[in-house]
């Protein structure tokens, strides 16, 4: 690491190959008090450098702003790190000027319009973004989604860019609940993505106190190829996020290294129609006596193992009358019926275990409390959807087992067993404002994902509708995760990130797996553009099959004898033929066409997919090839 304040420069990085311009390394973006506008500072001179530890710490000072930004660098193998010291700046001029935000490291990754490569971009499972000649446009992609821009269903804090077979991974290590990623694309002819670190919601608040910190890694891989950001993702996530591999989990834990080989498989039971108020008769689509001939019919076809998750056994059925469980729903066969079934599943070799949420609640439940809810800043109710239960509030994690926090062992009490399944959870981020539990982005987060410590502990496993990578050290299941069914979503995201995005990849999946396991859809879901077709693009990237079933059709789910008759042929190939692979890492991937692709785990298994209607090379077309060369323990 070499600093030149002659001409202000910092050369860091792998062979000292990077140099920084520190005048330029940060933006700082301020709210003027008294013209109530909004002004971007971009010109800093770096003084009082001091040698640190492992690095060094150096102030970023505009005179003119009264700003003085302290910022430390410390170099790694393979990249460096920058950190902005948030706690530690001071704003000399903060009575008529605050500072809101801070664009960090805004030409790093800069490029021309033409070059050839692209930027990744953190939406959806990852974006991609070539230099081509787009239209000049800008967008901010929230790191982890917000309710103003859940269509993104951004659930990762990193983003990058790759030229031929280089590639840099931007990891935003600190400060990541409060920061966008934004793109600038053909502005005069160049390119740049960068991380936005916000500091205040409004002038009034105090600056958030914790760091920002970006972390830089540099890669080499296949060229125009993603596979090797995504392994230096997976690696960050494990030595700095403190994700533990699947495969180190198994051992000790019976529960998880069950449900490793088995397909996850959803029983609606009861399922109010979707009113206002929630006062309606619920609708049956399976009683738990009904629910045992599904069993039997899933074990005469062949399904040997499964995670079988019961949905709607509560009163009032899914959503009905959350946060209320109790009693169990009479109409169905009530707690007598419930523990039979949970009790004949448990028999055939099944995991039984319920369909849960903490994170709605509806006053059509008895048990509603209004001091456990999620507040706005006028105090009244976040909201959430319209369900069965009626109009949903959110509820405040930090709260919430305060209040509600015993039903957790009542329900495992009915005689539930296997990996715990819970619904709702691909919240975005939001902030409460009741003065009893007050809550930013980053508590509110954490405190949502911790509660599944207290399920993963006396269950042995637990799953949640899409994970981001803040609550990947929570978990050990995903569901939902898919970079292709998502065009409803696309339909949905404002226009100026429509028209940049080339396509949706398989990022994230690829950085995950071997960390938890996840699936893509419901087998049901797959119908619309061929089953085998489906089944095959889902495990060319990794994913596993799951159904989601009722007894009689109209509920959320699909007739089971449909089901289990379409889910047979990726349940053999998922937990017959490539059993085993769901709880390696990803030791490779590769695109070979834009219907084929290659995926290659640690053990020495590799599959060959070919979910395209024509041949590939001697690949008939929806077709697939398993080559062996698996290691020995």
């Amino acid at each position: 690491m070499k600093i030149n304040l002659a001409d202000s420069s910092l050369t860091i990085g792998p062979g000292n190959k990077t140099v920084l311009d520190l005048r330029t390394l940060i933006r700082a973006h301020l709210y003027d008090l008294m013209v109530t506008r909004d002004k971007v500072v971009d010109e800093f001179e770096p003084r009082a450098v001091q040698p640190i530890a492992d690095g060094l710490r150096l102030q970023l000072v505009n005179e003119a702003e009264g700003l003085f930004v302290p910022v430390e660098f410390r170099e790694g193998p393979d990249g460096f790190r920058v950190t902005v010291k948030a706690g530690w700046i001071c704003e000399q001029m903060s009575i008529n000027r605050r500072l809101m935000s801070i664009d960090l490291l805004p030409d790093l990754l800069t490029t021309r319009v033409g070059d050839d490569g692209f930027y990744l971009l953190p939406d959806f499972s990852g974006t991609l973004v070539r230099f081509k000649e787009h239209t000049p446009t800008i967008t901010r992609d929230r790191l982890y989604m917000t309710q103003t821009e859940w269509e993104k269903l951004s659930v990762m804090n990193c983003f990058g860019r790759k030229q031929g077979t280089r590639g840099t991974l931007a990891v935003v290590h600190k400060g990541d609940f409060f920061c966008h990623c934004v793109t600038e694309v053909n502005q005069n002819g160049e390119n740049r993505i960068y991380p936005n670190f916000g500091l205040r919601h409004k002038p009034s608040e105090p600056i958030k106190q914790e760091d920002k910190e970006v972390i830089v890694r540099f890669t080499e891989g296949r060229e125009d190829g993603y596979f090797d950001l995504a392994r230096a993702y997976r690696d960050y996530l494990v030595r700095e996020r403190g994700v533990s591999p699947l495969k180190e989990r198994l051992a000790d834990n019976p529960t998880l290294a069950y449900s490793v080989d088995a397909m996850r498989t959803k029983i609606f039971h009861g399922l109010k129609p979707t009113s206002l108020d929630g006062n309606v008769p619920m609708d049956i689509y399976a009683t738990f006596a009904q629910a045992e001939e599904i069993l039997d019919a899933m074990q005469a076809a062949g399904i040997e193992k499964a995670v079988v998750t019961l949905v709607g056994w509560n009163l009032g059925g899914h959503d009905g009358a959350y946060p209320q469980k109790f009693p169990i729903e009479p109409s169905l066969g009530g707690e007598k019926g419930l523990r039979k079934l949970i009790a004949k599943a448990k028999a055939m070799g099944y995991q039984c275990v319920p369909h849960d949420n903490h994170s709605d609640m509806y006053m059509a439940g008895q048990t509603y409390d209004p001091e456990v809810v999620l507040r706005n800043e006028d105090q009244t109710p976040v909201l959430g959807g319209i369900w069965g239960g009626g109009q949903a509030a959110k509820s405040c994690p930090v709260a919430y087992f305060d209040r509600y926090g015993p039903d957790v062992t009542r329900i495992r009490d009915l005689g539930f067993e296997g990996h715990y399944y819970v619904d709702s959870q691909s919240n975005p981020l939001y902030c409460c404002h009741d003065p009893r539990h007050p809550a930013d982005e980053e508590q509110f987060a954490l405190s949502q994902v911790k509660l599944t410590q207290a399920y993963r502990t006396l269950y042995g496993a637990v799953s949640q509708e899409i994970t981001p990578a803040f609550a990947l050290p929570f978990l050990d299941e995903g569901g939902q995760h898919s970079p292709y069914n998502i065009g409803w979503c696309l339909q949905s995201v404002e226009e100026n990130l429509k028209r940049i995005i080339d396509r949706v990849v398989p990022f994230y999946q690829l950085a995950i797996h071997g960390l938890i396991t996840y699936q893509e859809s419901w087998v049901h879901g797959y119908r619309h553009c061929g089953t085998r077709k489906s089944i095959l693009r889902a495990m060319a990237f990794g994913a596993r099959p799951s159904m989601e079933v009722s007894y009689v059709n109209g509920a959320n789910g699909d007739d089971y004898k449909d089901s289990i008759r379409d889910v047979l042929e990726g349940y053999r190939i998922a937990f017959e033929e490539l059993k085993g692979t769901h709880a390696e890492l990803v030791e490779d991937y590769e695109e070979l066409a834009p219907e084929a692709s290659r995926i290659t785990y640690a053990n020495g298994v590799t599959l060959t997919v070919n979910w395209g209607d024509n041949a590939f090379g001697d690949l008939e077309p929806l077709s697939y090839r398993i080559a062996e060369n698996r290691q020995r323990d």
